[in-house]
Protein backbone atom coordinates (compact mmCIF):
# COMPACT_ATOMS: atom_id res chain seq x y z
CA UNK A 1 0.00 0.00 0.00
CA UNK A 2 1.39 3.13 -0.45
CA UNK A 3 2.51 6.13 1.23
CA UNK A 4 2.54 9.40 0.73
CA UNK A 5 5.53 9.45 2.96
CA UNK A 6 7.18 6.45 1.34
CA UNK A 7 9.36 6.88 -1.58
CA UNK A 8 8.78 4.93 -5.12
CA UNK A 9 11.61 3.58 -6.38
CA UNK A 10 12.28 1.17 -9.53
CA UNK A 11 14.34 -1.54 -9.16
CA UNK A 12 17.64 -1.16 -9.92
CA UNK A 13 17.48 -3.71 -13.19
CA UNK A 14 14.62 -1.75 -14.47
CA UNK A 15 16.40 1.28 -16.80
CA UNK A 16 14.10 4.40 -17.95
CA UNK A 17 15.18 5.64 -21.07
CA UNK A 18 13.84 8.57 -22.88
CA UNK A 19 13.50 9.29 -26.51
CA UNK A 20 12.61 11.94 -28.66
CA UNK A 21 8.40 11.55 -28.55
CA UNK A 22 8.50 8.59 -26.38
CA UNK A 23 10.37 6.63 -23.50
CA UNK A 24 10.55 3.73 -22.09
CA UNK A 25 11.39 0.93 -19.13
CA UNK A 26 14.20 -1.47 -20.24
CA UNK A 27 13.83 -4.90 -17.75
CA UNK A 28 17.16 -5.93 -18.08
CA UNK A 29 15.71 -9.18 -15.99
CA UNK A 30 13.33 -10.18 -17.90
CA UNK A 31 14.80 -9.54 -21.39
CA UNK A 32 11.84 -7.22 -22.15
CA UNK A 33 10.78 -3.65 -22.28
CA UNK A 34 7.67 -1.55 -21.25
CA UNK A 35 6.82 1.48 -23.38
CA UNK A 36 5.84 4.84 -21.62
CA UNK A 37 4.79 8.56 -21.97
CA UNK A 38 7.95 11.09 -21.50
CA UNK A 39 5.39 12.20 -19.00
CA UNK A 40 6.05 9.38 -16.67
CA UNK A 41 9.80 9.53 -17.83
CA UNK A 42 10.24 12.67 -15.91
CA UNK A 43 8.31 11.83 -13.05
CA UNK A 44 10.66 8.72 -12.74
CA UNK A 45 14.32 10.37 -13.10
CA UNK A 46 13.00 12.69 -10.60
CA UNK A 47 15.40 11.74 -7.29
CA UNK A 48 13.29 9.41 -5.90
CA UNK A 49 16.35 8.90 -3.22
CA UNK A 50 15.78 12.58 -1.89
CA UNK A 51 12.12 12.64 -2.71
CA UNK A 52 9.34 10.90 -1.33
CA UNK A 53 6.19 10.54 -3.17
CA UNK A 54 4.82 13.64 -1.62
CA UNK A 55 7.37 16.03 -2.59
CA UNK A 56 7.38 14.31 -5.92
CA UNK A 57 4.10 15.01 -6.43
CA UNK A 58 4.72 18.50 -4.82
CA UNK A 59 7.19 19.22 -7.78
CA UNK A 60 4.52 18.91 -10.27
CA UNK A 61 2.11 21.50 -8.72
CA UNK A 62 -0.05 18.58 -7.23
CA UNK A 63 -1.95 18.56 -10.77
CA UNK A 64 -0.91 14.91 -11.55
CA UNK A 65 -1.70 12.98 -8.16
CA UNK A 66 -4.10 10.83 -9.66
CA UNK A 67 -1.79 10.30 -12.40
CA UNK A 68 1.33 9.51 -10.17
CA UNK A 69 -0.73 6.85 -7.92
CA UNK A 70 -1.84 4.91 -10.85
CA UNK A 71 1.44 5.04 -12.68
CA UNK A 72 3.15 3.85 -9.85
CA UNK A 73 0.97 1.15 -8.54
CA UNK A 74 0.62 0.04 -12.19
CA UNK A 75 4.29 -0.35 -12.40
CA UNK A 76 4.54 -1.88 -8.53
CA UNK A 77 1.58 -4.50 -9.61
CA UNK A 78 3.94 -5.35 -13.02
CA UNK A 79 7.42 -5.86 -10.89
CA UNK A 80 8.57 -2.69 -12.17
CA UNK A 81 9.22 -0.94 -8.71
CA UNK A 82 8.08 -0.63 -5.28
CA UNK A 83 7.58 1.55 -2.37
CA UNK A 84 9.93 1.99 0.40
CA UNK A 85 10.13 4.11 3.53
CA UNK A 86 14.02 3.89 3.27
CA UNK A 87 15.65 3.91 0.28
CA UNK A 88 19.25 4.51 1.34
CA UNK A 89 19.37 0.67 1.82
CA UNK A 90 19.18 0.10 -2.04
CA UNK A 91 21.62 1.19 -4.89
CA UNK A 92 21.59 2.07 -8.21
CA UNK A 93 22.94 -0.52 -10.92
CA UNK A 94 26.74 0.38 -11.48
CA UNK A 95 27.25 0.97 -14.99
CA UNK A 96 30.58 -0.23 -15.79
CA UNK A 97 31.41 -2.46 -18.05
CA UNK A 98 34.37 -4.89 -19.34
CA UNK A 99 35.33 -8.06 -21.15
CA UNK A 100 38.05 -10.33 -20.84
CA UNK A 101 37.69 -10.96 -24.36
CA UNK A 102 40.53 -8.78 -26.54
CA UNK A 103 37.31 -9.41 -29.29
CA UNK A 104 34.17 -10.37 -28.64
CA UNK A 105 33.28 -10.76 -32.28
CA UNK A 106 34.35 -11.41 -36.10
CA UNK A 107 33.06 -11.60 -39.56
CA UNK A 108 35.27 -13.12 -42.35
CA UNK A 109 33.75 -13.05 -45.61
CA UNK A 110 35.40 -15.28 -48.10
CA UNK A 111 35.16 -15.60 -52.62
CA UNK A 112 36.27 -17.84 -54.90
CA UNK A 113 38.94 -15.34 -55.59
CA UNK A 114 40.10 -15.62 -51.76
CA UNK A 115 43.69 -16.20 -51.89
CA UNK A 116 44.60 -15.37 -47.46
CA UNK A 117 45.31 -17.95 -44.90
CA UNK A 118 41.54 -19.13 -43.69
CA UNK A 119 43.19 -21.03 -41.05
CA UNK A 120 45.35 -19.14 -39.95
CA UNK A 121 42.74 -15.98 -39.74
CA UNK A 122 40.71 -18.28 -37.56
CA UNK A 123 44.14 -19.53 -35.34
CA UNK A 124 44.46 -15.74 -34.57
CA UNK A 125 40.69 -15.05 -34.08
CA UNK A 126 41.17 -17.96 -31.49
CA UNK A 127 43.92 -16.55 -29.58
CA UNK A 128 42.05 -13.26 -29.22
CA UNK A 129 39.59 -15.23 -27.72
CA UNK A 130 36.64 -13.86 -29.57
CA UNK A 131 33.42 -15.07 -28.90
CA UNK A 132 31.07 -14.53 -32.21
CA UNK A 133 32.38 -15.82 -35.44
CA UNK A 134 30.41 -15.31 -38.46
CA UNK A 135 31.94 -16.34 -41.73
CA UNK A 136 30.03 -15.91 -44.79
CA UNK A 137 30.80 -17.67 -48.20
CA UNK A 138 29.94 -15.51 -51.51
CA UNK A 139 30.29 -17.11 -55.28
CA UNK A 140 30.27 -20.56 -55.68
CA UNK A 141 33.28 -21.86 -53.54
CA UNK A 142 35.08 -25.45 -52.85
CA UNK A 143 33.23 -25.07 -49.30
CA UNK A 144 35.82 -28.06 -48.20
CA UNK A 145 38.35 -25.90 -47.94
CA UNK A 146 36.66 -23.58 -45.49
CA UNK A 147 35.48 -26.91 -43.74
CA UNK A 148 39.10 -28.02 -43.27
CA UNK A 149 39.93 -24.30 -41.86
CA UNK A 150 37.09 -24.87 -39.44
CA UNK A 151 39.23 -27.70 -37.85
CA UNK A 152 41.46 -25.37 -36.04
CA UNK A 153 38.72 -23.80 -33.94
CA UNK A 154 37.13 -27.44 -32.77
CA UNK A 155 39.07 -26.57 -28.96
CA UNK A 156 38.24 -23.10 -29.52
CA UNK A 157 36.57 -20.76 -26.85
CA UNK A 158 34.50 -19.15 -29.49
CA UNK A 159 30.94 -19.92 -28.27
CA UNK A 160 28.88 -19.57 -31.71
CA UNK A 161 29.74 -19.88 -35.19
CA UNK A 162 27.25 -18.23 -37.57
CA UNK A 163 28.28 -20.07 -41.31
CA UNK A 164 26.43 -18.13 -44.00
CA UNK A 165 26.84 -20.31 -47.37
CA UNK A 166 24.87 -19.30 -51.08
CA UNK A 167 22.24 -22.01 -51.91
CA UNK A 168 23.59 -21.81 -55.38
CA UNK A 169 26.41 -24.00 -54.09
CA UNK A 170 23.69 -26.89 -53.23
CA UNK A 171 25.29 -28.48 -50.52
CA UNK A 172 23.96 -32.01 -49.97
CA UNK A 173 22.35 -33.38 -47.04
CA UNK A 174 25.15 -35.33 -46.46
CA UNK A 175 27.42 -32.31 -46.48
CA UNK A 176 25.01 -30.35 -44.12
CA UNK A 177 24.77 -33.61 -41.45
CA UNK A 178 28.64 -34.07 -41.92
CA UNK A 179 29.20 -30.21 -40.86
CA UNK A 180 26.50 -30.07 -38.29
CA UNK A 181 28.52 -33.68 -36.56
CA UNK A 182 31.93 -32.27 -36.54
CA UNK A 183 31.17 -28.53 -35.62
CA UNK A 184 28.43 -28.72 -32.42
CA UNK A 185 29.04 -24.95 -32.27
CA UNK A 186 28.36 -23.79 -35.99
CA UNK A 187 24.60 -22.66 -37.05
CA UNK A 188 24.29 -22.72 -40.74
CA UNK A 189 22.25 -20.17 -43.19
CA UNK A 190 21.53 -20.94 -46.48
CA UNK A 191 20.95 -17.69 -47.99
CA UNK A 192 19.00 -17.13 -51.56
CA UNK A 193 16.91 -19.71 -50.93
CA UNK A 194 13.17 -20.78 -53.28
CA UNK A 195 12.16 -20.55 -50.05
CA UNK A 196 12.60 -19.29 -46.17
CA UNK A 197 12.05 -22.31 -43.82
CA UNK A 198 14.21 -24.82 -41.38
CA UNK A 199 15.07 -28.29 -41.36
CA UNK A 200 16.75 -30.71 -39.37
CA UNK A 201 19.34 -32.36 -40.73
CA UNK A 202 19.92 -34.76 -37.61
CA UNK A 203 17.12 -36.59 -35.49
CA UNK A 204 15.77 -35.42 -32.33
CA UNK A 205 18.55 -32.20 -32.90
CA UNK A 206 17.85 -28.75 -31.87
CA UNK A 207 20.21 -27.09 -34.39
CA UNK A 208 18.26 -26.70 -37.38
CA UNK A 209 19.74 -25.38 -40.97
CA UNK A 210 18.05 -22.44 -42.02
CA UNK A 211 16.91 -21.37 -45.44
CA UNK A 212 16.26 -18.08 -45.96
CA UNK A 213 15.56 -16.17 -49.64
CA UNK A 214 17.24 -13.19 -48.88
CA UNK A 215 20.41 -12.48 -50.44
CA UNK A 216 23.80 -11.67 -48.82
CA UNK A 217 25.32 -9.33 -50.57
CA UNK A 218 28.84 -7.10 -50.96
CA UNK A 219 26.71 -3.97 -49.89
CA UNK A 220 23.98 -5.82 -48.24
CA UNK A 221 22.29 -3.19 -45.84
CA UNK A 222 21.45 -4.04 -42.23
CA UNK A 223 17.91 -4.92 -41.46
CA UNK A 224 15.96 -2.76 -38.19
CA UNK A 225 13.22 -4.10 -36.24
CA UNK A 226 11.86 -4.12 -32.87
CA UNK A 227 12.06 -7.62 -32.99
CA UNK A 228 15.54 -7.48 -33.51
CA UNK A 229 16.92 -5.56 -30.26
CA UNK A 230 18.12 -7.06 -27.34
CA UNK A 231 17.62 -6.17 -23.57
CA UNK A 232 20.27 -7.66 -21.26
CA UNK A 233 22.68 -6.37 -18.65
CA UNK A 234 25.35 -7.11 -20.94
CA UNK A 235 24.08 -5.23 -23.64
CA UNK A 236 22.81 -1.87 -21.79
CA UNK A 237 26.52 -1.88 -19.87
CA UNK A 238 28.23 -2.06 -22.97
CA UNK A 239 25.77 0.11 -24.76
CA UNK A 240 26.30 3.24 -22.39
CA UNK A 241 29.66 2.84 -22.50
CA UNK A 242 30.60 1.76 -25.99
CA UNK A 243 29.67 1.34 -29.72
CA UNK A 244 27.73 -2.18 -29.55
CA UNK A 245 28.45 -2.84 -32.95
CA UNK A 246 32.09 -2.28 -33.32
CA UNK A 247 32.93 -2.78 -29.56
CA UNK A 248 36.17 -5.28 -30.08
CA UNK A 249 34.80 -6.11 -33.01
CA UNK A 250 37.53 -6.98 -36.17
CA UNK A 251 36.26 -8.03 -39.56
CA UNK A 252 38.22 -9.55 -42.26
CA UNK A 253 36.83 -9.33 -46.20
CA UNK A 254 36.97 -10.92 -49.15
CA UNK A 255 40.32 -9.86 -49.92
CA UNK A 256 42.20 -9.95 -46.38
CA UNK A 257 41.66 -6.83 -45.71
CA UNK A 258 41.00 -6.02 -41.54
CA UNK A 259 38.26 -3.42 -41.00
CA UNK A 260 36.12 -2.40 -38.33
CA UNK A 261 33.44 -3.77 -39.90
CA UNK A 262 33.36 -5.56 -43.53
CA UNK A 263 31.14 -2.83 -45.30
CA UNK A 264 33.48 -0.36 -43.86
CA UNK A 265 35.46 1.44 -46.67
CA UNK A 266 38.52 2.10 -43.79
CA UNK A 267 41.36 -0.66 -44.41
CA UNK A 268 43.47 -0.92 -41.61
CA UNK A 269 45.84 -3.73 -43.25
CA UNK A 270 45.71 -6.79 -44.66
CA UNK A 271 45.94 -10.46 -43.06
CA UNK A 272 48.79 -11.37 -45.54
CA UNK A 273 50.50 -8.57 -44.20
CA UNK A 274 49.66 -8.39 -40.71
CA UNK A 275 48.98 -9.79 -37.05
CA UNK A 276 45.23 -8.79 -36.36
CA UNK A 277 46.85 -8.52 -32.68
CA UNK A 278 48.96 -6.00 -33.49
CA UNK A 279 46.25 -4.00 -35.83
CA UNK A 280 43.46 -3.83 -33.18
CA UNK A 281 45.89 -2.23 -30.83
CA UNK A 282 45.97 0.74 -33.02
CA UNK A 283 44.30 3.87 -31.60
CA UNK A 284 42.57 4.46 -35.19
CA UNK A 285 41.19 1.31 -35.22
CA UNK A 286 40.27 1.31 -31.63
CA UNK A 287 38.32 4.86 -32.71
CA UNK A 288 35.16 3.32 -33.27
CA UNK A 289 34.47 1.84 -30.15
CA UNK A 290 33.63 4.76 -28.28
CA UNK A 291 31.26 6.16 -30.91
CA UNK A 292 27.87 5.07 -28.71
CA UNK A 293 24.62 5.86 -29.81
CA UNK A 294 24.30 8.79 -27.03
CA UNK A 295 26.49 11.05 -29.00
CA UNK A 296 25.20 10.11 -32.50
CA UNK A 297 22.62 12.40 -34.01
CA UNK A 298 19.45 10.61 -34.63
CA UNK A 299 20.39 7.73 -32.01
CA UNK A 300 20.94 9.93 -28.94
CA UNK A 301 17.22 10.90 -29.58
CA UNK A 302 15.67 7.48 -29.92
CA UNK A 303 14.88 5.34 -26.68
CA UNK A 304 15.64 2.15 -28.12
CA UNK A 305 19.17 3.17 -28.30
CA UNK A 306 20.66 0.72 -25.73
CA UNK A 307 19.13 -2.41 -27.06
CA UNK A 308 19.98 -1.85 -30.76
CA UNK A 309 22.92 -2.98 -32.89
CA UNK A 310 24.23 -1.26 -35.89
CA UNK A 311 27.27 -1.93 -37.51
CA UNK A 312 27.34 1.07 -39.66
CA UNK A 313 30.21 3.32 -40.40
CA UNK A 314 30.13 6.39 -38.82
CA UNK A 315 31.37 9.66 -40.31
CA UNK A 316 32.01 13.53 -38.54
CA UNK A 317 30.62 16.66 -40.12
CA UNK A 318 31.32 19.58 -38.11
CA UNK A 319 31.27 18.83 -34.46
CA UNK A 320 28.29 15.70 -34.97
CA UNK A 321 28.71 12.42 -35.51
CA UNK A 322 26.08 10.14 -37.62
CA UNK A 323 25.70 7.15 -38.89
CA UNK A 324 25.92 6.25 -42.61
CA UNK A 325 23.94 3.73 -42.60
CA UNK A 326 20.33 4.56 -41.02
CA UNK A 327 17.85 2.98 -40.10
CA UNK A 328 14.05 3.79 -40.81
CA UNK A 329 12.70 4.11 -37.96
CA UNK A 330 11.93 8.16 -36.75
CA UNK A 331 12.31 9.29 -33.14
CA UNK A 332 10.72 12.44 -33.63
CA UNK A 333 7.81 10.50 -35.20
CA UNK A 334 7.44 7.64 -33.28
CA UNK A 335 6.83 5.87 -36.35
CA UNK A 336 8.86 3.19 -38.69
CA UNK A 337 8.92 4.80 -41.95
CA UNK A 338 8.92 2.68 -44.95
CA UNK A 339 12.34 1.54 -46.12
CA UNK A 340 14.41 3.02 -49.39
CA UNK A 341 16.10 0.04 -50.04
Amino acid sequence: MMNNEDHFLLFSTCIPVKGFESSLIMDLDKGEYLEIPNELFDILVEDHFTHNIKKIKSLFNNDYDEGINQYFQYLVDNHYGFYTSDPSRFQKLPLHFDSPHKIISSVVAINKDSNYDLANVFHQLHMLDCQLLQIRVYDHIDITRTIEALKILKKSSIRIIELYVPASLKLSDEVLKKITVDFPRILITIYGAPESKKISVLKNSPRDITYTDQKLLYDSKEVYSTGLFTVSHEMYLEAVNYNTGLHRKVCIDHEGNIKNYVSHNAIFGNVKDNLIADIIQKEEFKEKYYLKNDIIEKCKDCQFRYMCLSNSDIEKKGENYYKIDTCTYNPYKNTWEPSTH
